[in-house]
């Protein structure tokens, strides 16, 4: 089951509470709604001109100094994204709270943290160690095209795997899930509920990227335009504002695809890719219903597994022989 968007779940005042008070119309040129018309269609413009004048600025700096401004863009992107999600969420209901940020998300986050650290450190040493070779195939390749190719291949791959991690069966099945689970046991989508999940799932997300892109040897330019991309599409997909795109939604992985994606019901929980649903299109598992939200978000029968505040539960999860 879904909602308009326009009628959010649970935003409305109970039966009878505005009996005696006469609701004031919504008017186009009543303030509240006129921002909330202006984030609706002109946010996701305004991010993605964000990010394509930090890459202006960093690409014509030279390939040597490389992300030297990337701390304070993230900072700021986040920032505001987060104190406009926090005065106009689309859903009061998924918005995150002290008890969520404290209890799960501030520790799904400094364990990420850490892992991806640990993990690019030994990739570095075993690299060095071992002399393997950084791919120069693709070296050459113009920029715009190279990232396209680059956002493709990463993608495929993740794609499947995190498919696979949904509908695969049997004890191989059931170990994909158990690891991936934890990024859906929430029942709120938001910008930093992006970070829960199991620290196995955030390096096999991670190495679907970079892996296959340090063999095929792009160009440093092309893996930061990149991974700029594919970060803030990451951000934008759990981010609980209204934001709307239109026939981007057929281009680019966003809020109103992945969504549905963490929905509670099996039949809209389609929408596999992170970044390009070019997959999910060829694939059969594209799911797009324009300006209709999910009603419910989650697990379709939560009480079979772990609360998400139970963080030694979950990073245990995986290693269970049974279901919980």
């Amino acid at each position: 089951m879904s909602k308009p968007l326009d009628a959010p779940a649970c935003d409305y005042p109970q039966q009878g509470a505005t009996d005696n008070k006469k609701r004031r119309p919504m008017h186009n040129n009543d303030p509240d709604n006129y921002l909330n018309r202006l984030l609706r269609y002109a946010l996701y413009p305004v991010l993605l001109a964000a990010m394509a004048g930090y890459a202006y600025l960093e690409l014509h700096a030279g390939a040597d100094q490389l992300g030297r401004y990337y701390g304070y863009y993230i900072l700021g992107l986040i920032g505001v994204m987060l104190a406009i999600e926090s005065l106009h969420p689309m859903r009061t209901q998924w918005k995150m709270t002290q008890k969520t940020f404290v209890r799960r998300d501030l520790p799904f986050l400094l364990l990420g943290a850490v892992t991806l650290g640990g993990v690019n450190y030994l990739a570095g040493v075993v690299i060095i160690q071992h002399g393997i070779a950084h791919g120069s195939a693709h070296a050459g390749m113009a920029l715009i095209p190279g990232v396209l190719l680059a956002l493709l291949t990463g993608d495929f791959i993740w794609y499947w795997i995190h498919r696979i991690s949904h509908e695969a069966r049997g004890k191989f099945g059931q170990v994909l899930w158990k690891i991936h689970v934890a990024h859906h046991l929430p029942r709120q989508v938001y910008l930093l509920m992006h970070a829960v999940a199991h620290p196995i799932n955030a390096v096999t997300a991670r190495a679907c990227f970079a892996v296959p892109l340090f063999f095929l040897g792009f160009s440093p330019e092309v893996l930061f335009l990149a991974n700029l991309i594919i970060g803030l599409q990451g951000l934008v997909s759990h981010f609980n504002v209204d934001i709307r795109v239109g026939w981007l939604n057929y281009l680019v992985v966003g809020t109103e695809l992945h969504r549905f994606h963490h929905s509670a019901d099996p039949r809209e929980a389609k929408n596999y890719a992170a970044v390009l649903p070019l997959w999910d299109q060829l694939f059969g598992t594209f799911y797009y219903r324009p300006n209709v939200a999910p009603e419910r978000l989650g697990l379709e029968q939560p009480m079979d597994y772990p609360s998400d505040q139970h963080i030694l539960k979950i990073l245990t999860l995986p290693f269970n022989h049974a279901r919980d």
